[in-house]
């Protein structure tokens, strides 16, 4: 299954914590599913245009299944085979300052023990997007991500709208995804 797989991860160097999660994200996803293709799109666009990342990232990809994941995200790797058109995650653990660094300073492993957390319970229409899992169709139906949306927030709800209206609507799982800490950066800081 995981050779049908290509994991999307939109990336944004910023020469600090961002960089470390993205590397130690990554290599979690090569260590954890070596089957699967991983690729990389990357925008340094001010403000960071999240939507160009996914795309760039999707032209690489050669595989059926689209995995579509921040760089600052990981679960279990088995929730990746819960295909097609998945949200699949209803908890988010929001990793603390001070564990999310111990986490990323040893190598990657599964299951993580993680100790000082915050949980976000989602509901059927929030948190849409960080982490989806997508046949390369339905995510070519619509175009891909709408590019227009520069900085954060609003390409999530676009895509998940477009891929709903032509594809069908989205299955939302029962599964739990982990989120590294990094600052704050909100719809305020989106103007350039």
């Amino acid at each position: 299954m995981f050779e049908r797989i290509s994991i999307l991860i939109p990336y944004k160097p910023d020469n600090g914590i961002r960089d470390i999660n993205f590397n130690w994200i990554k290599t979690f996803y090569e260590m954890m599913i070596p089957e699967a293709e991983i690729c990389v799109g990357v925008s340094t666009d001010e403000p960071f245009n999240r939507a160009r990342a996914i795309n760039l990232a999707a032209k690489q990809a050669t595989r059926g299944i689209f995995v579509i994941v921040d760089g600052d995200i990981f679960c279990d790797p088995e929730v990746m085979k819960d295909a097609p058109w998945v949200i699949p995650f209803r908890k988010i653990v929001g990793i603390s300052e001070e564990n999310s660094k111990h986490l990323v300073s040893a190598p990657p492993t599964w299951p993580v023990e993680v100790t000082d957390f915050d949980i976000i319970h989602t509901s059927p229409f929030t948190y849409v997007g960080g982490f989806n899992v997508i046949p390369r169709e339905h995510f070519l139906a619509v175009g891909g991500f709408d590019e227009r949306f520069s900085g954060w927030g609003g390409e999530d709800d676009a895509f998940s709208s477009a891929v709903n209206t032509l594809c069908g609507h989205y299955k939302r799982l029962e599964h739990t995804i982990y989120h590294l800490w990094h600052p704050v950066v909100g719809y305020e800081n989106n103007l350039a």
